[in-house]
């Protein structure tokens, strides 16, 4: 009987960790939970990671290329025409030449927010989803399972507001924002509830107190945040 336990401890132990080493192993550059950080490139591009966040560079005489492993990121593009600069996330790529803007993996959504400048935004190949523009204050969040584009518009000083300990959202669901505040807290946060964690949401979301920012997500539905073991965070509807 306690072979069998360890088994299966052992056994979800790798299932869980295994996506985490793999990130690991193929990261230039990679947060803690908590944990922003700030990369220098050499072309004087800057990039802000967000807690628990992973990108992997490459940089080249023709071009400049970073995918977004995990998590989000803040790019600060050092205008260059003879040298593009790409980010990937997901499959969809964001196109610059010199800009500021926002970026961020949750579920399966690939999220962009422009500060200034101009991007183009590609969905990839297999989708039939035009490549399409996205100018300061806009935004846009790609379903990267069928390729759907939203569009919305986003007030500047708000993009990457987790800069500055907040996140900003926008007729985001609630299991997206769960999967963002998670990058920000020590326990594991699950919405087990679909129909509760595909509500839409907009606010803005304290990163200080996660346990806060979580009760402020679900509480307008009727939802309710319980603890279980210390290091649980169940989102209920009931």
């Amino acid at each position: 009987m306690i072979a069998s336990v360890a088994a299966i401890a052992a056994t979800l132990f790798l299932v869980l960790a295994a996506p985490s080493l793999l990130i690991r192993l193929q990261a230039d550059h990679i947060t803690a939970t908590g944990q922003n950080a700030r990369v220098a490139l050499e072309d004087g591009t800057v990039i802000e990671l967000g807690g628990d966040s992973a990108i992997k560079t490459e940089m080249t005489t023709g071009g400049r290329h970073v995918t977004l492993l995990s998590g989000e990121a803040f790019f600060d593009v050092a205008h260059n025409p003879a040298r593009p600069f790409t980010v990937e996330a997901g499959g969809v790529k964001v196109l610059v030449v010199g800009t500021a803007f926002d970026v961020r993996l949750a579920g399966e959504e690939t999220t962009v927010e422009l500060e200034r400048g101009v991007v183009q935004v590609s969905v990839g190949e297999s989708r039939k989803t035009p490549d399409f523009r996205l100018l300061p204050g806009e935004m846009a969040v790609v379903n990267r399972s069928d390729g759907a584009v939203t569009r919305n518009t986003i007030e500047p000083d708000q993009v990457a507001a987790w800069r500055s300990g907040r996140i900003f959202v926008k007729d985001a669901s609630i299991g997206a924002v769960a999967e963002q505040l998670q990058r920000y807290h020590s326990a594991w946060i699950a919405v087990p509830d679909r129909k509760l964690a595909g509500l839409k949401v907009t606010g803005l979301y304290d990163l200080h107190d996660p346990d806060s920012a979580l009760k402020a997500l679900v509480e307008p539905y009727g939802g309710r945040v319980r603890t279980f073991l210390t290091y649980g965070r169940l989102l209920t509807h009931y």
